[in-house]
């Protein structure tokens, strides 16, 4: 494979000039954004546990008192009862808190170098299989060549320098942040986070503020070596070989838990990994970080014969960032991943688990990064700590609940105060979509430890919580009130309102989870406990999904109008995807509801339709939308339409990184589906895809498969590793092969039917 394969690289001829022109570097924890300016490097510099406030901010804000909270919910579902939606919407106002805190920057690495005449023949790339970035152009007859990474095993920043002639540079070395400066010194710099930092769609409030009040401390500390001439601190002249380690370190402990330490304590943490860092030197710090990548990087890769399009890099681009963002012992990948570059950022750069935060870790099962996704699992599991609380003075409600927004502390409550507007500030229902990740991780294999351990509990609990939401109808079913479409409208009269009986997103995650109590119970041999036989008994009262006269699913029970035909979120077909609802009838409703949608939206929204449509079969509607993704998106892009930046991050706008991370997931199911019973290979492949092939794809139970097609979009070959029995399905051809003994190699025999190979 070319060093320079589109597919795997992304370069270009000029530094960046903006934040969203610069590459993205991580290693989970530690995050840097590299601009490549030959006079001038700027690396933005991230750490995943720099949040504002602390684990006590939540309870520090509005509470609404339980007898309260009893009197509103039984207030808003009188008004309901009664088609009174301005009453409903006030009495829901009342159960609204504040907000969630940010993730915030953390500080920047300059690097000025000074040549001996001005550079030329300038080239940066990206290159995602060894996860680094790299710099080179010519000084006089001499190479410069900046080679950037950060080495999840040695948890360090990694720049190096090398000069190929007689040329030498001139560096020196300088760090900043933005946040409140504690401290420095030679190489070092100790911060402090705001104790609190209201977002953007709050501008009344100041933001950020610094107070009494407790908030996590943090340092960042650089160490070089080089064979040049030092002269003073961290200026060196006369330079031909320079490695430079840059690290940093927090009082943050954990999700959902007060930090603990000083600025000193955290300034001794990342002076000891600098030091350790380099004294390993280049050669094998580069070569653990390659390999660390390489485990998880090389599982999986997209070819499309020919193609030197975005569609490649894209897919790959969204694994390299999920492993860059995401990683055992971390944070979860935030809204924009691991990288903000704002003290007040779009959404506060927090989780949105109303569709953003879920959207990306779509692809960790079915791309073979599963262990990217325990962040993931380690915030579910505070959640239902933080949520217990939640569920009982909210609802007086057993197990736990959450809403629209989460942080790193664990935030449940509703946010935007009581003048927001419930559609995307009250949604109780938050855990119950987070607990799919959970039994998904399971049907793909997990063992029977997370099963009973993590998944269990959570699950469980939150049924819990679900079923003492969920009301009794006048015909005898049950229903949730009250309850939002995340984030849409419905019109009555003369107004426009978000809160009524039973939306259909509610309804779908109901059944499933009522429908996971079950298939885990029955996994683990649990099915004579109460919440199991409680789960079967509501199952059996849910009414049927919604679909209108029109042929359309509608949003909520009750069929509505909506004032907005083309709205992004696409929360009444939850059922059809991410859910495994195979119904004719969900499916023909769904592609009504998505063709009067229509294509074009904001990013995430884009790459939802783009699986949606997948799960159809809609091979002939993908390259639209595929289109509509890859578009570039300018800096100062607005409204709702979606495409890429200049350095690929996709916009919502602004950037989300849900559109990179779900366009990976959407497209893995173009090429393997294993939903509906059985493993489907190859249900969607979009219309104008040349021959090509996948590999290393993940289908449940846990079975990977390699597939590869020709220019008729035929079946050529597919290998599949696994250890069970497994039906796979090609077109109208379905086989039984037994993977327990041996892996297994299929291709169509002479009729077009699938046999062994």
């Amino acid at each position: 494979m070319s060093s320079d394969d589109p597919a795997h690289v992304h370069t270009c001829t000029a530094p960046a000039r903006e934040w969203l022109e610069a590459f993205p570097l991580g290693n989970g924890r530690l995050g840097g954004m590299l601009f490549g300016d030959p006079l001038r490097e700027r690396v933005a510099l991230n750490d995943g546990t720099a949040w504002s406030g602390d684990v006590s901010s939540e309870a520090r804000q509005r509470v609404i008192d339980p007898s309260a909270a009893a009197e509103a919910v039984a207030a808003a579902r009188a008004s309901l009862a009664g088609l009174d939606f301005s009453g409903a919407t006030a009495s829901v106002q009342r159960l609204q808190s504040d907000y969630s805190q940010s993730y915030l920057p953390f500080g920047d690495l300059h690097l000025d170098v000074t040549h001996g005449s001005a550079p030329t023949d300038y080239r940066r790339r990206l290159l995602l299989r060894d996860a680094s970035a790299v710099v080179d152009y010519r000084v006089g007859g001499s190479r410069v060549t900046r080679r950037a990474f950060i080495s999840a095993p040695h948890q360090a920043l990694v720049l190096s320098i090398e000069v190929d002639g007689d040329e030498t540079v001139d560096v020196s070395l300088g760090l900043d942040s933005p946040l409140a400066v504690l401290g420095r010194g030679p190489g070092w710099l100790t911060v402090r986070l705001p104790s609190d930092a209201a977002p953007p769609h709050e501008p009344d409030l100041q933001s950020p503020v610094y107070d009494s009040r407790p908030s996590v401390r943090g340092a960042i500390v650089a160490r070089w070596s080089h064979d040049g001439v030092s002269e003073g601190d961290l200026r060196a002249g006369g330079v031909r070989r320079l490695l430079l380690v840059v690290t940093t370190a927090t009082t943050f402990t954990g999700i959902g838990r007060a930090p603990a330490g000083d600025e000193n304590t955290a300034l001794a943490a990342a002076s000891a990994a600098a030091d350790a860092a380099l004294a390993r030197g280049a050669e094998q710090l580069y070569a653990r970080h390659r390999d660390a990548h390489h485990s998880l990087y090389d599982r999986v890769s997209l070819d499309l014969a020919g193609d030197t399009g975005l569609t490649p890099y894209l897919f790959h681009f969204g694994r390299y960032l999920l492993i860059s963002s995401s990683r055992p012992g971390g944070l979860p990948a935030t809204l924009q991943g691991l990288w903000n570059d704002s003290m007040r950022p779009p959404w506060s750069a927090n989780y949105t688990v109303n569709i953003n935060t879920q959207m990306n870790y779509w692809a960790a099962e079915t791309t073979n990064l599963a262990e990217c996704a325990s962040p993931l699992f380690d915030l579910i599991a505070a959640l239902r700590v933080r949520g217990a609380e939640t569920a009982r003075l909210l609802y007086g409600a057993r197990g736990w609940c959450a809403h629209h927004n989460t942080d790193a502390w664990a935030y449940t409550s509703p946010v935007g105060r009581r003048r927001a507007d419930p559609a995307w500030a009250f949604w109780p229902l938050a855990g119950v979509w987070l607990c799919r990740h959970l039994v998904e991780h399971v049907r793909f294999g997990a063992d029977r430890a997370f099963a009973s351990d993590v998944a269990w509990p959570l699950v469980s609990s939150a049924a819990e919580f679900l079923l003492d939401w969920l009301v009794e109808q006048p015909d005898g079913s049950l229903g949730l009130s009250p309850s939002t479409s995340p984030e849409n409208h419905f019109t009555f009269g003369d107004g426009a309102y978000a809160v009524d009986l039973t939306s259909t997103i509610d309804l779908s995650l109901a059944r499933e989870l009522l429908a996971s109590v079950a298939e885990l119970a029955s996994l683990l041999a649990m099915t004579g406990s109460p919440i199991v036989s409680s789960a079967a008994a509501a199952l059996h009262r849910l009414p049927a999904l919604p679909v209108g006269a029109d042929g359309r699913v509608q949003e909520w029970i009750v069929d509505r109008a909506l004032p907005e035909m083309h709205h992004r979120h696409l929360s009444h077909l939850y059922a059809l995807f991410p859910g495994d609802d195979t119904s004719a009838r969900l499916a023909e409703a769904a592609a009504n509801s998505l063709d009067a949608r229509g294509d074009d939206s904001t990013g995430w929204s884009l790459v939802w339709k783009l699986a949606l449509r997948a799960r159809l079969g809609h091979r002939e509607r993908l390259p639209a939308l595929i289109d509509l993704v890859l578009r570039p998106a300018g800096p100062d892009s607005t409204g709702e339409q979606g495409g890429l930046y200049p350095n690929r991050f996709a916009a919502h706008p602004p950037f989300q990184i849900d559109g990179n991370l779900g366009f990976t997931a959407a497209v893995a199911e173009f090429a393997l589906q294993s939903h509906a019973g059985a493993i489907d290979l190859l249900p969607a492949i979009p219309a104008n895809w040349p021959a090509g092939s996948v590999r290393g794809l993940v289908a449940r139970p846990g079975v990977v498969v390699d597939i590869s097609w020709d220019e008729r979009h035929c079946l050529t070959e597919a290998r599949l590793s696994g250890s069970t029995a497994v039906d796979v399905r090609w077109r109208d051809s379905t086989l039984r092969v037994d993977l327990a003994r041996r892996d297994v190699r299929l291709a169509p025999d002479a009729a077009g039917r699938l046999a062994l190979g």
